[in-house]
């Protein structure tokens, strides 16, 4: 390049004076592709000691080798047709290919070099090995086979005979299926009367077996047979069928023999779409012959549970979407559920609903089912069947209206929407509805932000109304059974609501030299408050609504809720090849800490990128997503590279309400839990049981030093009880290949009324606590490796009942990797009162390339 300018073109040439130099495009002869006449020696590459040439046969001897489009073949000797391609080759034979990774050893054999086809001999060899070599649990990449005679009849089609196949390296696999004859293609490999070898040990006859080659096809066939042993259920048999239903779908089903106990049947149907869209559905059922209890009791725990969701995306606005579970006992899936989260879970909850989408407003109609265990039934000493309680409410159908925050032209208001009207029935042991309960619901807000001095918040305004067709009969007591009226009741209120948030208090402090090693060269300490004012007026036939869900939880409320949140920040050292820190860059910094804008940081390489966040917020000290640099305001100098980022190590939120309506409107009924609106969004631990000013205390803390180590603490202290109504510790560490967790649940609630109880005989009174929620579990997990380390991985997890001293479940799982196979081995104990006391086997047995056979999923390993 140059600093002057180009020369003034004279003779340039414009739309409008055509030159007459150029040739008339007409003249200029139509390009027509040249195709090459190539012949075969044109094709093939030789290379040998000797050669000589008769006619279109070539005999080439001594270190062999031929090239031709990616496929080479070397030899002692070959006798090669020029003119077919076909050729025979004799001693230390190894033809690779492009095609398929193909590598082929042999002791002779002949070959076309132009069809790639050909017959080899006492022949060892590999396709697909492009990857290399796997371990097992980890991603297939190839097969491996031996055999007397290979035949390659098609590009991708190889016929083995007297041989074996593997996906282990050679030449002493570590597994091996031998058979007369095994053939593979593009798509499956298959082969008749085969032994399975284990570290050349027969160990199972299969009359037939099949398998996908391309590892993104699917074939349906039979799977292998499953075989464990229970303390409960006896031994083990399962077999199952996979069937591919087309391009989108596919079928699981099968079935389980217990010895001791009967039949069970399972299925599992899948399907993807486009998109978001999909659709799967799960079945399993058990026949249970029963058994008898120590009190001779006859105990039948047989049962079914279907589960299916589904998700259609329409087009941009239009969706359905959909779930729903039917289980006919609870104590069929509390003994025979192999997930303890699902084993204990007392909630069935079913929903299907069709929204539309549109410019911040949603439409949609929705049916929605809660089913709900409040007791199991059980069998007492005498005999007699106590039955279960449940509660169920349905939602059938529901349409909704809502919208988002809209702006009011050319003023700062806002305003919203929420609307929703439908069928409404709940059915518990004490009350049914007659009929259906409709009810309406609308309500209208419009808020005002303002900021100011650093001062931010919204003051709002809500107008609601709801109309219930039905109605409940009030006054009631604590336990008063519940009395439904056919006179319909009118819900109408006025909220107001204030919420601010001052500024946020925060100070930097210098870390002494000696201590810069752990906690690094600065530290940054902030108190964000926060403040929301919010009264209800106009609901004061609270005791008439009828309980459905939380829209029927609106109460008249004065209340003041306070709390702060405070983070404490840690700038990491510099690294000692970091460059030193100019004024301009400390700035910057200082600007950005102050937005809390996040500034890039260097990896090892002094390239700087941006980190990414865990789901708590904490960025990961470890992380090296590339990203652009930032630069100071010179836009030369990579302020980002000289000063790492403050990182935060620790969070704690406090928050507390000040109800200066202590009855919230007469609505509290004492000796009875109370739940409101007010207080279901504070806390999910019901605390009132009679009129009281204060709420507990909420925290909410976070400690997360390195990406290595996360502790939470979560809890509500009550000041009028004096004690905690919940605490909730998690614990979690990984460093290497070791990983350990433990969490703690602590539950009283809400435990801050009492009552006298008065005995007749001698008129002396009792004093005696209300009926609390109460349980202290704890959670602990250890272990070392994961599924697809090589060698040697174990872990252990437990659920202990710290109340009644008793083990919930326990498992240890322990996995050894070979090179291409891989076992896995499990106990686990299972015990749930009554129900299920159960010790139970479980394994599973890995090959590389081919499968998983046993009953211990991947989705219930603990690593």
């Amino acid at each position: 390049m140059t600093k002057s300018a180009p020369p003034p073109v004279t003779d340039a040439i414009t739309p409008q004076q055509p030159s007459a130099e150029l040739p008339d495009l007409n003249e200029i002869p139509r390009a027509v592709p040249f195709v090459r006449t190539l012949t075969p020696e044109d094709k093939a590459v030789f290379e040998s000691d000797t050669q000589s040439r008769h006619g279109d046969l070539v005999l080439l001897a001594g270190n062999v080798e031929i090239k031709y489009h990616g496929r080479t073949l070397r030899a002692d000797s070959v006798t090669y047709n020029v003119a077919t391609g076909q050729m025979t080759a004799d001693g230390h034979v190894h033809v690779t290919s492009d095609e398929n990774d193909e590598s082929l050893t042999a002791t002779h054999g002949s070959y076309n070099l132009k069809t790639g086809l050909g017959r080899f001999y006492e022949v060892s060899g590999s396709v697909g090995m492009r990857g290399g070599a796997s371990t097992a649990g980890s991603t297939p990449t190839a097969f491996l086979f031996k055999g007397k005679m290979v035949v390659k009849s098609a590009p991708t089609r190889y016929d083995v005979y007297d041989g074996w196949v593997t996906s282990c390296e050679l030449p002493k696999p570590d597994w091996e299926l031998s058979s007369h004859h095994i053939w593979m293609d593009g798509e499956r490999a298959a082969a008749s009367n085969t032994t399975f070898r284990l570290i050349n040990v027969p160990v199972l006859f299969l009359p037939y077996v099949t398998h996908p080659t391309d590892m993104t096809a699917r074939q349906s066939g039979l799977l292998v047979p499953v075989i464990s042993q229970s303390s409960t259920k006896g031994i083990v048999i399962g077999e199952g069928a996979y069937i591919v239903l087309g391009r989108s779908a596919d079928l699981t089903a099968g079935f389980e023999y217990f010895s001791s106990r009967g039949f069970s049947e399972f299925g599992t149907f899948r399907y993807k779409g486009r998109g978001m869209d999909f659709a799967s559905a799960h079945f399993s059922a058990l026949q249970d012959r029963g058994y008898y209890d120590n009190y001779n009791h006859y105990i039948n725990q047989g049962g079914e549970d279907v589960t299916a969701a589904f998700r259609r995306d329409f087009n941009a606005k239009w969706r359905g979407v959909g779930e729903a579970e039917y289980l006919s006992s609870y104590i069929y899936r509390e003994a025979f559920n192999n997930n303890f989260n699902q084993a204990v879970s007392s909630d069935i909850t079913s929903l299907m609903y069709l929204s539309r989408t549109s410019n911040g407003y949603v439409a949609d109609a929705r049916f929605e089912r809660y089913q709900g265990l409040k007791r199991v039934s059980y069998i007492n000493t005498a005999g007699v069947t106590i039955p279960g309680e449940e509660v169920r409410i349905f939602h059938a159908p529901q349409f909704e209206f809502n919208s988002i925050d809209h702006h009011i032209a050319n003023t700062p208001l806002l305003w919203k929407v929420n609307s929703s009207f439908g069928g409404l029935k709940r059915i518990q042991p004490n009350f049914t509805d007659h009929g259906v309960v409709q009810r309406f619901d609308l309500s209208g807000e419009l808020a005002a932000p303002f900021h100011a001095e650093g001062w931010n918040g919204t003051a709002s305004v809500i107008a609601r109304e709801t109309v219930y067709s039905h109605s409940r009969k009030s006054p009631y007591g604590a336990a008063a059974t519940p009395v439904e009226l056919n006179d319909p009741v009118n819900r109408a209120s006025l909220e107001m609501k204030v919420d601010l948030r001052p500024p946020a208090i925060e100070r930097t402090f210098e870390v002494p030299e000696k201590l810069q090693k752990f906690f690094g060269t600065e530290m940054r300490h902030t108190v964000e408050p926060e403040i929301q004012y919010r009264n209800v007026r106009g609901i004061d036939n609270f005791l008439s609504i009828l309980r459905f869900d939380d829209v029927d939880l609106a109460a008249n409320t004065d209340e003041l809720e306070y709390g702060l949140t405070q983070h404490l920040y840690f700038r990491p050292r510099p690294k000692k090849d970091a460059k030193p820190v100019s004024p301009e860059c400390e700035a910057e910094q200082e600007k950005l800490d102050a937005e809390g804008t996040p500034s890039a940081f260097a990896d090892a390489a002094g390239d700087s990128f941006l980190p990414t966040n865990d789901g708590n917020g904490i960025a990961s000290a470890d992380d090296t997503a590339a990203a652009p640099p930032l630069r100071s305001h010179h836009g030369h100098n990579n302020c980002a590279v000289q000063k790492p980022q403050q990182q935060e190590w620790f969070s704690w939120k406090l928050a507390q309400k000040h109800f200066f309506d202590p009855t919230f409107g007469g609505a509290v009924i004492n000796s009875r839990r109370n739940v409101f609106d007010s207080t279901l969004s504070l806390s999910g631990i019901a605390f009132l049981t009679e009129a009281r000013d204060i709420s507990p205390l909420i925290s909410r803390m976070r400690l997360r030093t390195s990406s290595h180590t996360d502790i939470a603490w979560d809890f509500d202290l009550d000041p009028g009880a004096k004690r905690f109504t919940s605490s909730n510790v998690y614990i979690d560490a990984h460093e290497g290949q070791w990983f350990g967790g433990l969490s703690f649940a602590d539950l009283n609630a809400p435990g801050r009324f009492y009552s006298i109880q008065i005995n007749s005989t001698n008129n002396t009174g009792t004093l005696t606590s209300s009926a609390n929620s109460t349980f202290a579990q704890m959670r602990v997990l250890g272990g070392y490796g994961t599924p697809t380390k090589p060698g040697f991985s174990a872990a252990a997890n437990a659920g202990l009942d710290l109340r009644l001293d008793s083990l919930q479940y326990g498992s240890l799982q322990t996995n050894y990797n070979w090179n291409c196979c891989g076992v896995s081995v499990e106990y686990r104990k299972y015990e749930l009162g009554s129900t299920r006391n159960e010790g139970v086997f479980r394994f599973s047995f890995t090959l590389i390339n081919i499968g998983t056979a046993g009953n211990l999923r991947r989705q219930e390993r603990i690593f």
